[in-house]
């Protein structure tokens, strides 16, 4: 018999707060207390800049809960009310102590960890819903395992997770003692090994958490997972370009992602939104699938483009990306996937099985090529006076800016406005100093420089426009203060 809500408040009260005074309960930490047949999640509220010092605290208050009587698995999440700022900026929490300080010198950005096991992690996204996209990743996973590989599909719509009844899969995960930590044992179906949402609650229980708790829910679901030895994790990405999305992209050591499409304009301006998220953060892009691409009449053999056709490999040849194929909108897709039975296991020599084979050895092939490889972080060091970033990419003569043209440049808001007619000119910086460096991701840093100002988002990318361009850029920054009456300070 499952506890109660109220058992369970009760056995976390053992829990003691964040500096070892009260507990987590009475301090009103605990919050989104879920109970379903023996399933318990819950979310911990803590300080942004103390959640990486409190993961002790989260697994404390699992490991009380699962002790209890009736529990079959237990979800803990830490969230924090301080969640990132509009600029993109990761909160204190996801930045590792080493990374940050006032003290100058060296300060590599930020090497994610890999997962033990995984090769290769592949995210299959969309910037909009409807377009087939867990339909894609479950067959695309099969595809690859068709080819020889061992795959795992993680579901990372944490709010609606739809892998479960794809793949057919009914229970729940369950705990298993791996290395003195209790991890999760994924199920598995035709082969694949699978972690969702939908393994630790109800298919009917709506998931009501905020944007830090996804992002929580969602590491752990990677992390704590027993995966073994996996070639390619295909990540089955929520629609759209948020919170969850961000997360994966900076949180998880991805090799590449799979963007899918219909053939639509509206659907390929939103495929483009997403497209340029992964770009924005140093995620290759592996290419994009045109899903739904034609219609075949299966009585008297005639196509129709109900969507359009081609729009997605027109797209792809003007964005630079591999086009990896197009599937077409039929009954027996459709059908074998409501029933849990997806067509690359259940029709394996059928033709729309043979085109997600081929779409899987493209996205094989660009994995072993690392004809995207993504781009190698650089090492950073401040000089010993801090008026100077020193940059060394992989392969390349490391070069300076001056802290004056970092901040009077910064790609905030608050400098370059949110167009350019409100672009605005920084004077009087001409003594500015680096403060400290906080690695944001593996695509970026933000430096926070001695007036105060740290909202700036330094991608690799604009370090290497501010080198290459920086005559040009330099040239113009001192004709618009001459202009407006500025001094540099």
């Amino acid at each position: 018999m499952s506890p109660s809500k109220e058992a369970v408040l009760e056995q976390l009260r053992r829990v003691k707060g964040p500096d070892l005074e009260g507990n987590i309960v009475d301090l009103g930490l605990v919050s989104e207390v879920l109970l379903k047949d023996g399933r318990v999640s819950f979310s911990i509220t803590v300080p942004a800049e103390r959640a990486a010092q409190l993961e002790e605290l989260r697994r404390a208050a699992e490991k009380v809960v699962r002790e209890m009587e009736g529990v079959k698995s237990v979800l803990a999440v830490l969230t924090a009310e301080r969640a990132a700022g509009a600029n993109g900026a990761t909160p204190a929490a996801s930045r590792p102590p080493s990374a940050t300080g006032p003290a100058p010198g060296k300060g590599l950005p930020r090497q994610l960890p890999q997962v033990a096991g995984i090769k290769h992690m592949v995210a299959v996204a969309s910037g909009k819903g409807g377009v087939g996209k867990s339909t894609t990743a479950v067959n695309l996973a099969l595809g690859l395992e068709a080819i020889g590989l061992k795959v795992g599909i993680l579901d990372a719509d944490i709010t609606g997770p739809s892998q479960p009844r794809l793949l057919g899969l009914k229970g729940r995960a369950q705990g298993v003692q791996a290395g003195g930590a209790t991890r999760i044992a994924p199920m598995e179906a035709y082969g694949l090994k699978t972690m969702s949402m939908g393994f630790l609650v109800d298919e009917a229980t709506p998931t009501i958490w905020r944007g830090p708790m996804l992002g929580s829910a969602l590491t752990q679901m990677l992390r704590d997972v027993l995966w073994g030895e996996i070639d390619v994790l295909v990540i089955d990405m929520p629609p759209g370009t948020g919170d969850v999305q961000l997360t994966a992209a900076q949180q998880m050591p991805l090799s590449g992602a799979v963007i899918v499409s219909t053939p639509q304009d509206l659907a390929l301006i939103d495929a483009r939104k997403g497209l340029n998220m992964f770009r924005k953060v140093n995620v290759p892009v592996l290419g994009i699938v045109e899903n739904m691409s034609y219609f075949e009449c299966p009585k008297c053999g005639e196509r129709s483009d109900i969507f359009g056709h081609g729009g997605a490999r027109a797209e792809a040849e003007k964005l630079g990306i591999p086009f990896l194929g197009g599937v077409p909108l039929d009954m027996e897709i459709r059908a074998t996937s409501d029933e849990g039975r997806p067509i690359v296991a259940s029709h394996p020599d059928g033709a729309h099985s043979g085109i997600y084979r081929e779409i899987a050895t493209r996205v094989w092939d660009q994995l072993q090529a690392g004809a995207n490889a993504e781009v190698k972080s650089p090492e950073l060091e401040v000089s010993a006076d801090r008026s100077e970033l020193v940059v060394g990419f992989p392969g390349a003569r490391p070069f300076t800016l001056p802290a004056e043209m970092l901040r009077v440049m910064s790609p905030s808001a608050e400098v370059q406005g949110h167009s350019p007619d409100q672009r605005v000119t920084v004077g009087r910086k001409r003594n500015v100093k680096i403060r400290e460096l906080r690695p944001v991701g593996s695509y970026a840093v933000r430096i926070v420089f001695d007036d105060g100002h740290d909202t700036g988002l330094f991608t690799w990318s604009y370090l290497e426009t501010l080198d290459r361009d920086r005559d040009k850029l330099w040239a113009e920054y001192l004709s618009e203060l001459a202009m407006k009456g500025l001094s540099r300070g």
